[in-house]
């Protein structure tokens, strides 16, 4: 049976520690540039001790996966770490997780049911699915730490879970030789973090107490804009992935993903910022102090913006060296697609950035048809230019995407900006 929790009764927030932006985004920082170093290193992984197949078919799975997994993420961090006045206890939000997560699972073994061929390839899909749930879970136990402005202990777990997971991986991979073994030890490196670690930290201080169904109904209302942008974003970086293993095969789509995989470095930053200053300019905005809103906005905004000019250059000088270096010889071959890659990145960590601000507003429903309208121009330029122009057609998609998420948040930051400055 349900606790309920009177609202006279609920136990005071957690106060936040005592925390400077600059240490919480070195600390951010630290923890996502491991955490996409593992990444890389999964992607490295296979390309060695596997093959360009092998990372097809991983990448594939992620595609297939990752959809589903982000609309039953539902973007909770986000929710819990702006709910600065102590809305709903811990306990609330790691109810409706569960839930939700358990039902995304289900989805994705219909999924992998019935689009893949063979045992191996389904399994494969539903452990990676079974990986991604476990730091959903992690996610949110985040959310409540970084509420706290607790960034170490967050960075710390990230880079825990990526160097355990990437061991546990590379182990299998070397024993194994087979794909789904080696995702198997992936996911299981990534439990075992959660148990140990993120539950425990993310749960200290926090009320575990549920206080009724409706406060989940409440949480999920809230929440499901950002589940479904989520998944519109996922399925932006998916949809060109789909047309490559359609048009071009699983080979080719192993060589986009690890060339693609190179965003991540400033996607990376772009996120480290972002999450740092969430907390920050949700009260600056609950507050209504909308010039240091604005000021940390558009400093992140600067910030991302060079970053992504300086790796495109950088792509362009020692991209072909690293392709080998990372992966096999063969790939220097796509050091120009690499440098393309990086150009759309630069749009992709504007958008990161501003999709930051437009959060911390706790601006949510606005976000999904902004979204959508991305994923839909994805899906058709994918469809329409991966066939005609190959790899360099899914990185135009990607491309696009981005600039219309750019334009929509600007348009949604502004109109919000307005209406909070004239109301009482």
């Amino acid at each position: 049976m349900e606790g309920r929790i009177p609202q006279t009764a609920a136990p005071p927030m957690p106060a936040p520690a005592s925390s400077s932006l600059r240490g919480d985004f070195a600390w951010t920082f630290a923890g996502n540039a491991v955490y996409a170093a593992g990444q890389w290193a999964v992607l490295s992984l296979f390309a060695k001790l596997g093959s360009a197949q092998m990372l097809g078919q991983y990448a594939l799975a992620l595609a297939v996966a990752a959809p589903v997994a982000m609309l039953a993420h539902l973007n909770l961090r986000s929710v819990l770490a702006t709910d600065t006045g102590g809305k709903h206890p811990f306990g609330d939000y790691l109810a409706l997780r569960l839930t939700v997560t358990a039902l995304g699972l289900g989805t994705i073994a219909t999924l992998a049911f019935l689009s893949a061929e063979g045992w191996a390839m389904r399994a494969t899909i539903l452990i990676v699915g079974l990986g991604l749930a476990s730091e959903a879970v992690s996610d949110l136990c985040y959310g409540a730490l970084q509420r706290r402005d607790c960034m170490r202990q967050v960075a710390i777990s990230m880079m825990g879970r990526s160097a355990l997971s990437v061991a546990a991986l590379a182990l299998a991979l070397w024993l194994s030789g087979s794909l789904w073994g080696a995702v198997s030890a992936l996911a299981a490196g990534r439990i075992a973090v959660l148990l140990a670690y993120d539950l425990p930290m993310g749960a200290q201080g926090e009320s575990l107490r549920r206080s009724g169904s409706r406060a989940g109904k409440d949480i999920f209302v809230t929440a499901l804009p950002l589940g479904l942008v989520l998944m519109f974003i996922s399925l932006n970086t998916n949809l060109p992935r789909y047309s490559i293993e359609q048009w071009m095969g699983s080979a080719e789509l192993g060589a986009f993903a690890a060339v693609i995989s190179f965003i991540t470095v400033g996607s990376t930053m772009a996120n480290a910022l972002g999450q740092s200053a969430t907390a920050r300019l949700a009260r600056h905005f609950h507050q209504r102090r909308f010039a240091e809103f604005r000021r940390i906005t558009w400093r992140m905004a600067g910030f991302v913006a060079g970053l992504g000019l300086a790796g495109a250059v950088v792509a362009e000088l020692i991209g072909g060296f690293v392709l080998r270096w990372l992966y096999r010889p063969e790939f220097a071959a796509y050091q120009p697609l690499l440098v393309a890659a990086m150009g759309a990145g630069a749009l992709s960590y504007l958008a990161i950035a501003l999709g930051y601000a437009v959060t911390s507003a706790r601006i949510f429903r606005a976000q999904l048809p902004l979204f959508a309208a991305s994923a839909a121009g994805c899906g058709v330029a994918s469809w329409l230019l991966v066939p005609r122009y190959g790899l360099y057609g899914g990185v135009l998609a990607l491309a696009l995407a981005a600039l219309l998420q750019i334009v929509g948040q600007c348009w949604i930051l502004r109109g919000a900006l307005r209406r909070a400055e004239v109301s009482p």
